[in-house]
């Protein structure tokens, strides 16, 4: 039958492994399942000219998930839950992406075993768009935070459960000589499922205002940086407008020289 707009793939939905040679996939990774990250629109478009394919992203089941690679935290891996026969299962999105022919696809159903909630769905729409829109920061900022923002790996790391995001206003936005300083302020989101994601978002606010001279001691010979503000919000606190004044700091952070500047999306 030819590509139907009444299609049941949708962004989100599993292409179980069993069906991977049926569609081509001879050559993938270790995977368990396929997951469809093409937009809802693209995938129902019948018009094979235009989207002649749907995008789908290997995955592989977990045994426990890794609060590092939650909430979009980094942009290249990302730990999502799904709901399998009324259960929660926790699932791994690694690299790898194919593109499958619609005219391959069509004679396949989407594995409806396995449900993506609402919450879990925008979370991996946003993880989608900020592998597209990550922030490249000037080469003379990240000389001078390289110690700082190993302090923040640090600290990230072992808090993941609680630390929604670290959040970055700096200026001016250019490359600056060594003699000029930059201005900084940092947020640090937490997630107010339990109390203590507060306390431990304000102790990890306070080890970093407390270290931060020691930490751009060790960068000295590139310049400095006057850190203006340093606290802990809460997801509720922060506003739409921190999110436009602000970058988002992944565990992994780019400058100009690794990576080039792309489109916001």
């Amino acid at each position: 039958m030819p590509w139907s707009r009444n299609t049941k793939w949708r962004q989100g939905s599993v292409l179980a492994q069993k069906d991977f040679q049926a569609v081509g996939l001879t050559d993938v990774p270790d995977a368990d399942l396929a997951i469809a990250i093409s937009h809802d629109c693209d995938i129902a478009n019948d018009n094979l000219d235009v989207e002649p394919a749907v995008e789908f992203i290997f995955a592989r089941i977990l045994e426990q998930h890794n609060g590092n690679f939650t909430y979009g935290k980094n942009p290249r891996i990302l730990h999502i839950d799904y709901k399998h026969d009324g259960q929660i299962v926790w699932i791994e999105l690694i690299a790898s992406k194919r593109l499958i022919n619609k005219d391959r696809l069509d004679t396949l159903q989407p594995d409806e075993t396995y449900k993506l909630n609402t919450d879990s769905g925008q979370i991996l729409q946003s993880w989608l768009a900020a592998r597209y829109r990550r922030h490249a920061l000037p080469n003379s900022l990240v000389d001078r935070l390289r110690a700082v923002f190993k302090h923040i790996d640090d600290k990230g790391k072992k808090n993941s459960a609680g630390i929604l995001s670290f959040r970055l206003s700096y200026d001016p936005k250019d490359e600056l000589p060594r003699e000029e300083p930059y201005e900084l302020s940092i947020s640090i989101v937490y997630i107010i499922d339990k109390a203590e994601y507060g306390k431990m978002a304000v102790n990890i606010a306070s080890s970093l205002k407390k270290e931060f001279p020691n930490l751009l001691e060790k960068t000295k010979d590139s310049g400095t940086v006057d850190l203006r503000k340093c606290e802990a919000v809460s997801e509720m606190e922060f506003t739409v407008r921190d999110m436009r004044d602000t970058v988002e700091y992944h565990l992994e952070h780019l400058s100009y020289r690794t990576e080039p500047s792309g489109p916001v999306i």
